[in-house]
Protein backbone atom coordinates (compact mmCIF):
# COMPACT_ATOMS: atom_id res chain seq x y z
CA UNK A 1 0.00 0.00 0.00
CA UNK A 2 1.59 3.26 -1.12
CA UNK A 3 1.74 5.99 1.50
CA UNK A 4 1.60 3.63 4.46
CA UNK A 5 3.29 5.00 7.57
CA UNK A 6 4.09 2.98 10.71
CA UNK A 7 4.92 5.07 13.77
CA UNK A 8 5.27 4.57 17.52
CA UNK A 9 2.58 6.10 19.70
CA UNK A 10 3.80 9.16 21.56
CA UNK A 11 0.89 10.87 23.32
CA UNK A 12 -2.27 10.25 25.34
CA UNK A 13 -4.22 10.92 22.16
CA UNK A 14 -2.22 8.18 20.42
CA UNK A 15 -3.00 5.76 23.28
CA UNK A 16 -6.71 6.45 22.84
CA UNK A 17 -6.40 6.05 19.08
CA UNK A 18 -4.51 2.78 19.53
CA UNK A 19 -7.22 1.40 21.83
CA UNK A 20 -10.21 2.77 19.91
CA UNK A 21 -9.01 1.20 16.66
CA UNK A 22 -10.76 -1.96 17.86
CA UNK A 23 -14.11 -0.23 17.49
CA UNK A 24 -13.35 0.41 13.82
CA UNK A 25 -12.33 -3.17 13.14
CA UNK A 26 -15.14 -4.91 15.03
CA UNK A 27 -18.03 -2.44 14.63
CA UNK A 28 -19.98 -4.87 12.41
CA UNK A 29 -19.50 -7.90 14.66
CA UNK A 30 -22.58 -8.08 16.91
CA UNK A 31 -20.97 -10.60 19.29
CA UNK A 32 -17.95 -8.36 19.94
CA UNK A 33 -17.67 -7.12 23.50
CA UNK A 34 -15.44 -4.05 23.69
CA UNK A 35 -12.80 -3.82 26.39
CA UNK A 36 -13.01 -1.17 29.08
CA UNK A 37 -10.94 1.83 28.04
CA UNK A 38 -9.56 2.34 31.55
CA UNK A 39 -8.38 -1.28 31.72
CA UNK A 40 -6.58 -1.01 28.38
CA UNK A 41 -5.00 2.31 29.38
CA UNK A 42 -3.69 0.77 32.63
CA UNK A 43 -2.32 -2.20 30.69
CA UNK A 44 -0.35 0.14 28.43
CA UNK A 45 0.72 2.64 31.11
CA UNK A 46 4.45 2.25 31.76
CA UNK A 47 4.13 4.10 35.09
CA UNK A 48 1.19 2.12 36.49
CA UNK A 49 1.68 -1.38 35.13
CA UNK A 50 4.41 -3.30 37.03
CA UNK A 51 5.04 -5.36 33.89
CA UNK A 52 7.24 -2.54 32.60
CA UNK A 53 9.68 -2.83 35.52
CA UNK A 54 11.07 -5.95 33.80
CA UNK A 55 9.99 -5.48 30.20
CA UNK A 56 10.31 -3.13 27.26
CA UNK A 57 7.55 -2.44 24.76
CA UNK A 58 6.66 -0.16 21.91
CA UNK A 59 3.20 0.36 20.48
CA UNK A 60 2.83 1.18 16.79
CA UNK A 61 0.05 2.61 14.64
CA UNK A 62 -0.22 2.13 10.88
CA UNK A 63 -1.65 5.10 9.01
CA UNK A 64 -2.64 5.61 5.41
CA UNK A 65 -3.77 9.00 4.12
CA UNK A 66 -4.41 10.20 7.67
CA UNK A 67 -6.50 7.18 8.65
CA UNK A 68 -5.42 4.51 11.15
CA UNK A 69 -5.40 1.15 9.39
CA UNK A 70 -3.61 -1.06 11.92
CA UNK A 71 -1.76 -1.45 15.19
CA UNK A 72 0.75 -3.76 16.88
CA UNK A 73 2.91 -3.92 20.00
CA UNK A 74 6.45 -5.27 20.20
CA UNK A 75 7.37 -6.57 23.65
CA UNK A 76 10.56 -7.86 25.29
CA UNK A 77 9.82 -9.60 28.58
CA UNK A 78 13.22 -9.93 30.25
CA UNK A 79 11.81 -12.01 33.13
CA UNK A 80 10.36 -14.51 30.67
CA UNK A 81 13.64 -14.80 28.79
CA UNK A 82 15.64 -15.25 31.99
CA UNK A 83 13.21 -17.80 33.46
CA UNK A 84 12.97 -19.88 30.28
CA UNK A 85 16.49 -19.45 28.95
CA UNK A 86 15.15 -17.88 25.77
CA UNK A 87 15.98 -14.81 23.75
CA UNK A 88 12.60 -14.00 22.24
CA UNK A 89 10.30 -11.04 21.86
CA UNK A 90 6.56 -10.96 21.55
CA UNK A 91 3.99 -9.22 19.41
CA UNK A 92 0.58 -8.28 20.70
CA UNK A 93 -2.43 -6.01 20.20
CA UNK A 94 -2.29 -6.85 16.49
CA UNK A 95 -5.26 -5.68 14.46
CA UNK A 96 -5.46 -4.30 10.94
CA UNK A 97 -7.76 -3.76 8.03
CA UNK A 98 -8.05 -6.61 5.55
CA UNK A 99 -4.86 -5.75 3.67
CA UNK A 100 -1.84 -8.05 3.64
CA UNK A 101 0.58 -5.19 2.95
CA UNK A 102 -0.55 -3.44 6.15
CA UNK A 103 -0.13 -6.65 8.16
CA UNK A 104 3.33 -7.23 6.66
CA UNK A 105 4.43 -3.67 7.44
CA UNK A 106 3.24 -3.93 11.05
CA UNK A 107 5.03 -7.24 11.62
CA UNK A 108 8.16 -5.88 9.95
CA UNK A 109 8.12 -2.89 12.33
CA UNK A 110 7.67 -5.18 15.36
CA UNK A 111 10.53 -7.36 14.08
CA UNK A 112 12.74 -4.28 13.60
CA UNK A 113 12.06 -3.14 17.18
CA UNK A 114 12.71 -6.59 18.63
CA UNK A 115 15.95 -7.05 16.68
CA UNK A 116 17.13 -3.65 17.94
CA UNK A 117 16.62 -5.01 21.46
CA UNK A 118 18.76 -8.07 20.77
CA UNK A 119 16.13 -10.78 20.54
CA UNK A 120 16.35 -13.46 17.88
CA UNK A 121 12.76 -14.72 17.58
CA UNK A 122 9.21 -13.43 17.83
CA UNK A 123 6.20 -15.17 19.36
CA UNK A 124 2.61 -14.13 19.85
CA UNK A 125 0.08 -12.94 20.28
CA UNK A 126 0.88 -11.85 23.83
CA UNK A 127 -0.03 -8.68 25.68
CA UNK A 128 1.64 -6.97 28.65
CA UNK A 129 0.72 -8.52 31.96
CA UNK A 130 2.54 -9.36 35.15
Amino acid sequence: MDGLWIRPISSKHDVNTFIRFLWKIYKNYPAWVPPLMMDRKKLMDRKKNPFYTHSDAEFFLAEHEGEVVGRIAAIVNHNHNKEHGENIGFFGFFECINDQSVANALFDKAKEYLLSHGVTAMRGPANPSV
